[in-house]
């Protein structure tokens, strides 16, 4: 059995490191052959199965303002979803993102051998792969990719830009910050409304652009997209959604290639 994962970024790598156990085949379809640079995540909320020794930590994470203003400041007044502070206020565990994906890459990609194919994602080849034309021919097909890319019928993908920075090198944040911290702030007192300093990488996230080098990152939200329904959409950009996060990859895909799943 094999199973083609569309994107090798840390949900990509989960997912082939579930459907590795699995006992399938898997060969990666990406833009590019190098590790991902960008981390939308700043850790893992839950160990990926098989990496649990990573290094973990505890975070405290605090709001200042409320959780409606949090949302109003970061997304405006019209999207009345939940926001990351009314789920992760107060303590939790956190487990080492980048360490568990340098991992995955190595047992994946550098021990096995998984062959990454680079091509850019379209629907087109998507309709190829599903056809098991060429030389491929996999029994699953699993996308992690930006779910618009793989879209034919011109479906809704509610979204929203911020800015970020800090997010490759260490200690390049804005704010000094105690280690193994999360801020977010709904007030007005401050241009930025989520700063983290965990496993000593700093990140700061801004609603509106602001100077310096930040970068634009779109945040997905949610959709009706039902194009490819054999697809098995997996973390937050594959399956568009704000509450998905990179640990559930694994049980996600694990449980579909159990339940028999079809194309």
């Amino acid at each position: 059995m094999k199973a083609v994962i569309l994107g090798c970024g840390p949900a990509g790598l989960a997912a082939a490191a579930a459907a590795v156990s699995s006992g399938y085949e898997v060969v990666f379809i990406s833009k590019t052959s190098g590790r991902s640079q960008q981390y939308g995540c700043q850790y893992l909320h839950a160990p990926i199965p098989g990496y649990e020794d990573v290094p973990s930590v505890r975070v405290r994470y605090t709001l200042e303002g409320t959780p409606e203003e949090y949302r109003h400041k970061v997304y405006g007044d019209k999207w009345e979803g939940k926001v990351s502070p009314e789920d992760f206020i107060g303590e939790h565990d956190a487990w080492d993102i980048r360490e568990t994906y340098a991992r995955m890459w190595a047992d994946l990609i550098g021990s096995l051998r998984i062959p990454i194919i680079i091509n850019d994602i379209s629907p087109s080849r998507i309709a190829e792969l599903r056809n098991r034309i060429r030389h491929l021919r996999p029994d699953r097909i699993i996308s992690t990719v930006p779910a618009p890319v793989i879209c034919v019928n011109n479906h809704a993908f509610t979204g929203h830009q911020i800015w970020a920075n800090g997010s490759v090198s260490p200690f390049a944040g804005t704010l000094d910050l105690a280690a193994n911290m999360v801020v977010c702030d709904g007030t007005r007192a401050t241009p930025w409304y989520r700063v983290s300093n965990v496993f000593g990488y700093r990140t700061t996230e801004w609603a509106k652009r602001p100077g310096g080098e930040a970068v634009p990152v779109l945040k997905p939200l949610a959709s009706d997209c039902d194009c490819w329904p054999e697809v098995l959409r997996v973390g937050r950009y594959g399956s568009w959604s704000k509450s998905a996060l990179v640990h559930e990859v694994y049980p996600a895909v694990k449980q579909a290639l159990e339940e028999g799943w079809r194309m």
